[in-house]
């Protein structure tokens, strides 16, 4: 997972402590681990901060450029041999990125289990902890009586 290469169209993410709870705002991603906004090999810059360390790697949610345009991608991922390719549009205005940091003994379809990092996800949100922050950037995450919420996102997977 570690050798695929990542781009994820965000300028923002939010940092967490210890128990992967966001204790701060927002903050830029420009000089840091975090700025996936040009391709690159996850490797690259894996725990290479204190934000990355407190959680063994990233679990971390990216404010998208893209705010909630599910036509734009919102991110992209390239296999290590480059042979696929994976794109993430979503109408939310957020993309978890979780590099699989406690995947150790899950289950898997093979004889041994998961080792940490052997899988990654990018999940499509809103902010965590949103209800406490009604500054950020993004729509109002509490849903009144008679509201409805709606978000898409799509995987569209391109061999080459």
């Amino acid at each position: 997972m570690r050798q695929h290469k990542l781009q994820i169209l965000a300028d923002e993410y939010l940092p967490v402590d210890e128990s992967g709870i966001p204790r701060q705002g927002l903050k830029s991603v420009a000089n840091t681990s975090f700025d996936f906004r040009m391709p690159k090999v996850i490797a690259s810059e894996f725990l290479a901060d204190d934000d990355q360390r407190k959680v063994k790697g990233y679990d971390h949610a990216f404010l998208l450029q893209t705010q909630g345009d599910g036509k734009k991608p919102a991110a992209r991922l390239w296999s290590q041999d480059g042979k696929l390719q994976m794109m993430v549009y979503t109408t939310a205005p957020a993309l978890q990125f979780y590099s699989g940091n406690y995947l150790a003994g899950t289950p898997s379809r093979g004889p041994e289990p998961y080792a940490d990092w052997q899988g990654l996800a990018l999940e499509s949100e809103l902010l965590p902890d949103s209800p406490n922050h009604p500054e950020w950037p993004q729509p109002d995450c509490i849903l009144r009586p008679g509201e409805e919420y709606a978000s898409l996102t799509e995987y569209q997977f391109i061999p080459f």
